[in-house]
């Protein structure tokens, strides 16, 4: 696993203006679901009771959520002990990109192809018991089961991650879109990480030894902090 060293920020003006209207998107999503009792991760599971409870490694919410604009697909799920509640799983899908995409193939496999209805991994959320993300990270081909596309190619496309519909709830499609924005340049990083993390391993996709190939804790006052959002 490749932990991530910190990213140094110093963004051109343009840059930094749109990550303050990302962090303060964010912040904003955030206190208007607080006010109802609610957070990102209460929206997407829904809610429960013994009749019903929450379940472990099932996805929530039932056939994930997937946005019909930007292609972006979503779940939750938990089933790792320690700080997190559980996390959500980023995919977006080949489209009309998929002859320009580099699939992975394990050491021993054929090179693959893709096809527009395919599936890829992008980076993962960790959040915690209060409904804040508390690190990102990438995994192995077998965790999801997806298409693994290498990371020189899934870069151009960090545009596409948005919501605009991929939730019922207008404040989650928010709440994600700023999060994809604010924390852009480390969801890059870290699928950089990733691919290098793989050729450490020679390719083996499919061993479970190998689960988290990069990760960073973030956070959201941290990040405002670094662009010098709380300064007089």
């Amino acid at each position: 696993m490749t932990m991530s060293a910190p990213i140094s920020i110093t963004p051109d003006e343009t840059h930094a203006d749109a990550l303050a209207d990302a962090a303060f998107g964010l912040v904003d999503a955030g206190a208007q679901m607080a006010e109802k009792g609610l957070n990102p991760v209460t929206l997407t599971i829904g809610t429960f009771d013994a009749d019903s409870p929450f379940e472990s490694w099932t996805h929530y919410p039932p056939g994930d959520a997937r946005d019909s604009r930007s292609g972006v697909q979503i779940y939750y799920h938990s089933h790792r002990a320690g700080q997190e509640h559980g996390h959500f799983h980023i995919f977006l899908r080949a489209g009309d990109t998929a002859s320009d995409l580099i699939p992975i193939s394990a050491a021993d496999e054929a090179p693959g192809s893709l096809e527009a209805d395919d599936l890829f991994h992008v980076v993962a959320v960790t959040m915690d018991a209060t409904g804040l993300p508390i690190d990102l990270f990438t995994t192995n081909r077998w965790v999801t089961d997806e298409k693994m596309v290498a990371a020189t190619s899934i870069l151009p496309l960090l545009d596409r991650l948005y919501c605009t519909d991929a939730f019922e709830a207008p404040l989650a499609n928010q709440w994600f879109s700023d999060l994809f924005s604010l924390f852009r340049d480390d969801i890059a990083q870290l699928l950089v990480e990733r691919d290098q993390a793989l050729e450490t391993i020679n390719h083996a996709l499919n061993d479970e030894a190998h689960e988290v190939l990069s990760t960073k804790p973030i956070s959201i006052l941290d990040r405002m902090d670094e662009l010098g959002l709380f300064e007089d």
